[in-house]
């Protein structure tokens, strides 16, 4: 059963589908900004966040270590009549109090 096209009624219908598929693109856009967004914030954070904390403790390990053997090469300079000592009980002479002093970055 064929009918005829009612021209009219056709012109009418076509403002809406138009109205609709603007709808449909518009949220599409919006959902792409949405996401960017988010991305975009992500990079931020992983930016900000220390990527390893093994990296750095050993890197601070090995800081500490050489200040210390720096401090006891320093101090056999300065007293060399306390060489006789050995090592591991002059470089418990020259630390400091553990304790004493919290480092904190933020």
């Amino acid at each position: 059963m064929l009918r005829a096209i009612d021209a009219q009624q056709v012109i009418l219908q076509s403002n809406a589908t138009e109205r609709v598929q603007q709808t449909q693109q518009r949220h599409q856009d919006m959902q792409q900004r949405y996401f960017e967004l988010q991305l975009s914030e992500e990079q931020r954070l992983l930016k900000e966040k220390v990527k390893n904390t093994q990296e750095s403790e050993e890197a601070r390990i090995k800081e500490e270590q050489e200040r210390k053997r720096q401090m006891a090469e320093d101090h056999h300079r300065e007293h060399p009549e306390k060489k006789s000592l050995a090592p591991e009980e002059d470089l418990n002479e020259e630390e400091p109090e553990q304790g004493g002093h919290i480092n904190i970055k933020v």
